[in-house]
């Protein structure tokens, strides 16, 4: 990753955060965007670029892609890690804030990610990161739109992979588990059951960043952390009568 151009989204906290700082120490050159903040305002040096912005709008996903390209010239890696949660069951679920969540979770990222496209494919090369989510398998009822934007980020992972198949372009697709950040702090509705407040088997969001490089550098399709996630994911394959149970004890 050594003097690769890298643009993260989502790089304020949590997950982009944690892949900003392991690829600094890598020798990346970042390009990073968030919303605003006290600690995430726009500045650039040497190895960085930093802007602050609402990845859904438009003329601001323009001047990122410019910005980037005008700082290093191109776009070696892209890493989609900006995203939002909302708790609420199918019945009652808010439709308004479900298409802020599919705009954030889904078409920011893909809208980024045509722009994005051009460039990689006149060079012949570059690597897509799309953050999809173990709940983008399994459905879960108290966070059924969440679970819906990710099965969307699948899809479009999937699809854009077989599109640019022979391109040079690869596309890596993350599936997390449950993940120590302020996801739940920030989710635009809506509490986690409590059952599932009390989970413990969580992962960091600096072991989801090495195991998101360890994608970039190996070539994977689908990467799965912690591994119990791809059991998960076996299992509701397996036998959704199970997984129906198991989703019944946490709801």
């Amino acid at each position: 990753m050594d003097n690769k151009v890298v643009l993260i989204t989502g790089a304020s906290e949590g997950i982009g955060a944690a892949c900003a700082g392991l690829l600094r120490k890598k020798g990346a050159k970042l390009s990073l965007t968030a919303l605003p903040g006290p600690d995430f305002q726009d500045h650039s040096d040497s190895q960085e670029l930093v802007s602050a912005g609402d990845i859904t709008d438009d003329g601001f996903r323009r001047a990122l892609v410019r910005r980037t390209l005008d700082r290093f010239g191109c776009v070696d890696v892209l890493i989609n890690a900006a995203g939002v949660g909302l708790y609420a069951p199918p019945s009652t679920v808010d439709t308004e804030l479900s298409k802020r969540l599919f705009d954030i979770n889904v078409f920011g990222p893909l809208a980024l990610t045509q722009s994005i496209v051009p460039g990689m494919r006149a060079r012949g090369s570059g690597t897509i990161v799309n953050l999809g989510s173990v709940g983008g398998r399994v459905s879960l009822p108290w966070s059924v739109m969440y679970c819906a934007s990710k099965f969307a980020v699948h899809a479009v992972s999937d699809s854009l992979r077989r599109e640019l198949s022979g391109s040079g372009i690869r596309v890596v697709k993350v599936c997390p588990g449950i993940v120590d950040t302020k996801f739940r702090e920030h989710v635009l509705a809506g509490k986690a059951p409590e059952p599932v407040g009390r989970i413990t088997r969580v992962v960091s969001a600096e072991q989801v960043a090495q195991a998101i490089v360890f994608g970039i550098e190996s070539g994977a399709r689908t990467v799965y952390i912690p591994a119990i996630a791809r059991a998960f994911v076996a299992l509701e394959a397996l036998s959704s009568t199970i997984m129906d149970w198991y989703v019944r004890r946490q709801w």
